[in-house]
C-alpha cells in the first residue's frame, strides 16, 4: 500500500480566543453598599509598557460578578504574552475609562500561553498590596468564523413575586454552555421595574459570543428580580439550544417554562419565557457592503463658540499663524482623509456652530461653513479645510454651545429612505471645546437618531470639563430621553484630543481611535409586511480606521 500523504501543517501557528471574566469574594469598599467592579486588561509582549485592551462592563453592588463583555486576542504560540487583569471599585459612573477616579480592588497577573493551556479554565488570587484580594477567573474558548448575527425579542408572563410590596422588576441573563459544562454569561439586559410580564427590549449579538457558532450548543437563560442592594433573586431559568429556537433552523419552540433549583423554591413552575422572535442575519463583510452600493457619507460640524479663544491671538483653538495645524485641523484632515474617499461624489456637508454669522451677525447654532447658505457641501477634505479657515475669519466666535441644531440637520441628511440601489450610513464629527449647553435637547436627538444610519463622533479639542460628553458615550448607562425612552443602540463615541496626542505622540492618529471604538454597526429600516424592523448589519469599521 502507498504511503499517505498529508499536507504539511500550517505555518501560522495563531488564532483567535475570547476570554471571559469572573471574580469571587472581592472586596467592599462601599460603606452604605458593595462594591461596584470592572475588570480592566492590559497586555504586554517585548515591549516595556502595558497596553489597554479594553474593559469589562460595570456590575454593580457585586461581590462575585460574572462580566458579559468578553475580549478577543490573537494567541501566539511562539510569544509571550503577558496579560495583566485590574479590578477596579467605580465611584463615578460617568468617567468608568478614568481608572484614577475609582479604588483598585486587586491585580492578577499570568501569560495568555498559561490561560489556553490551563483547560476549562484559569483560577488565579488577585493581590492588592501583597495581601489576597478574593480571586478571578478566566475562561478561553477558541474563535470560529460565523457570518450571523441572532436578533432577540423576548417576554416573560406569570413571572413568580419576588418582591414584598410591589411586583419584581425582572432582567435576563443568557448563559452558554463551555467544554467542563460550566456556563458563562453572554448577555444580560437591563431590568423591567414593577412588572410580572415584562417584554424586554429587542437585542442582537454575535452568534459567536452566543453560541461559539454552535446551533446546538446548551444555553441557559435565567430571570432574575434586581434588587438596588445587588443581592438580586433568581426567578427561574431554562435551557435551550438556538436551533431549538430560531425557526429558520428548524426550530419549534415559542415557550419554554422556568424552574428555580434551589430547595426554597417551593413553586414548580416560576414562569414562561416566550420568543416573540429570534432571527439570524448573515454578516456581510465591509467589502460586501460597499459592493451591494452603500456610501459611508461624512458630516462635520465645528465649534465657533467664544471659549475656543479669539482667533487672532495665538493661544486660541482656532488660530492658524503656527506652522503646526490646530486641533480642529488635524480633527478634519485625519477622519476626513479615512472617510472621504468612501463617499462616491466627496460632497461633504460642513457646518460651524455657536458663532455670529455676517451678514446680520446674528448668532447660529447651525450655518453651512463656508457661508453660502444654499449649498454647505464643500468638496473633498481640501474644501471642509478651505471653509474652516474661511469662517474663522468671517465669522464671530459667541455662543453657548448647543448640539440639537446640528443634530438635527444630521437627522434629516440620515432619514432621507434609501433604495437599494443607494443606501447610505453617515458619519457626523462634532469638533467642540467644551460642555454642552443644551443637555436635554442634546439627549432626546441621539435617542431619535439610534434608529437611523447615523453614526455621531465628538472630539473634544483643549482642556475643558467633557464630563457631559462621556454621559452622550453612554457605554455603561444607556441614554434615555424625557419621555424615558431608551436608546435603541449607542452611536456616540467620544475621543478627548488630548489624551490621543499624548497616548500615541505628535503622530497619533485620531482617526484610529475614533473609528475604531465606533460600534462596528451600519443601520437601515427593512420593511417586514406591515412593520418595520430595525436591522444591523455588523461592520468592521476598523477596516478603514487604519486608512487600510
Amino acid at each position: 500500500m502507498a504511503a499517505q500523504s498529508f499536507p504539511p501543517p500550517s505555518s501560522n501557528l495563531s488564532s483567535k480566543v475570547e476570554l471571559s471574566v469572573s471574580c469571587s469574594k472581592l472586596k467592599n469598599l462601599d460603606h452604605f453598599s458593595k462594591s461596584d467592579p470592572v475588570v480592566f486588561l492590559y497586555c504586554r509582549g517585548r515591549e516595556v509598557e502595558w497596553t489597554k485592551v479594553g474593559r469589562t462592563e460595570l456590575i454593580e453592588n457585586n461581590l462575585n460578578p460574572k462580566f458579559s463583555t468578553t475580549f478577543n486576542m490573537e494567541y501566539r504560540f511562539e510569544e509571550v504574552q503577558n496579560l495583566q487583569f485590574a479590578v477596579y471599585d467605580v465611584d463615578d459612573k460617568h468617567h468608568v475609562d478614568n481608572i484614577d477616579k475609582h479604588q483598585l480592588l486587586g491585580t492578577m497577573e499570568c501569560t495568555l500561553a498559561e490561560i489556553v493551556a490551563a483547560g476549562v479554565h484559569l483560577t488565579k488570587p488577585l493581590g492588592l498590596k501583597g495581601n489576597p484580594a478574593g480571586t478571578i477567573t478566566i475562561q478561553a474558548e477558541e474563535v470560529r468564523n460565523s457570518e450571523f448575527v441572532v436578533y432577540f425579542e423576548l417576554s416573560a408572563t406569570k413571572l413568580e413575586k419576588k418582591d414584598l410590596f410591589g411586583k419584581s422588576d425582572p432582567y435576563i441573563e443568557i448563559a452558554k454552555a463551555q467544554e467542563g459544562g460550566e456556563f458563562t454569561v453572554v448577555y444580560r439586559s437591563m431590568p423591567i421595574m414593577k412588572t410580572l410580564s415584562p417584554r424586554w427590549p429587542a437585542f442582537h449579538m454575535e452568534m459567536q459570543t452566543l453560541c461559539s457558532g454552535d446551533w446546538e450548543r446548551t444555553l441557559q437563560i435565567s430571570v432574575w428580580d434586581w434588587n438596588r442592594s445587588g443581592n438580586n433573586e433568581l426567578i427561574g431559568l431554562t435551557t435551550t439550544s438556538l436551533k431549538d429556537i430560531c425557526p429558520e433552523r428548524g426550530g419549534t419552540v415559542l415557550n419554554l417554562e422556568l424552574t428555580n433549583p434551589s430547595p426554597k423554591s417551593k413553586k414548580k413552575s416560576t414562569g414562561v419565557l416566550v420568543f416573540n422572535s429570534v432571527k439570524t442575519v448573515p454578516r456581510p463583510t465591509f467589502v460586501d457592503y460597499i459592493k451591494g452600493g452603500c456610501q459611508i457619507s461624512l458630516i462635520v460640524a465645528v465649534d465657533f463658540t467664544g471659549s475656543n479663544g479669539s482667533p487672532s491671538d495665538a493661544s486660541s483653538l482656532h488660530y492658524i499663524g503656527s506652522a503646526q495645524d490646530n486641533q480642529y485641523l488635524q480633527a478634519i484632515k485625519s477622519v476626513g482623509s479615512v472617510l472621504v474617499p468612501y463617499d462616491s461624489d466627496q460632497m461633504i456637508p460642513a457646518f460651524g456652530f455657536g458663532a455670529q454669522v455676517p451678514s446680520h451677525f446674528e448668532v447660529s447654532h447651525c450655518f453651512p461653513l463656508d457661508l453660502n447658505t444654499h449649498k454647505p457641501e464643500v468638496y473633498g477634505v481640501q474644501g471642509i479645510v478651505n471653509a474652516y479657515q474661511h469662517a474663522v475669519h468671517k465669522v464671530i466666535l459667541s455662543g453657548p454651545t448647543n448640539f440639537s441644531s446640528i443634530l438635527d440637520k444630521a437627522i434629516k441628511y440620515a432619514s432621507v429612505r434609501e433604495s437599494q440601489q443607494s443606501q447610505g450610513y453617515f458619519i457626523l464629527l462634532i469638533i467642540t471645546d467644551g460642555e454642552i449647553s443644551d443637555m436635554s435637547e442634546t439627549v432626546d436627538r441621539i435617542v431619535a437618531a439610534s434608529t437611523l444610519p447615523l453614526s455621531i463622533v465628538i472630539v473634544g479639542v483643549g482642556g475643558a470639563n467633557f464630563t457631559n460628553m462621556e454621559v452622550l458615550d453612554g457605554d455603561d448607562t444607556p441614554l434615555k430621553d424625557h419621555h424615558g425612552q431608551q436608546i435603541a443602540r449607542d452611536i456616540v463615541q467620544f475621543v478627548p484630543f488630548r489624551e490621543v496626542m499624548e497616548k500615541n505622540g505628535p503622530n497619533g492618529c485620531v482617526a484610529k481611535e475614533t473609528l475604531a471604538e465606533i460600534p462596528g454597526q451600519q443601520v437601515y429600516l427593512v420593511s417586514h409586511e406591515d412593520h418595520e424592523i430595525l436591522l444591523t448589519i455588523q461592520v468592521d469599521l476598523k477596516y478603514f480606521a487604519d486608512g487600510t
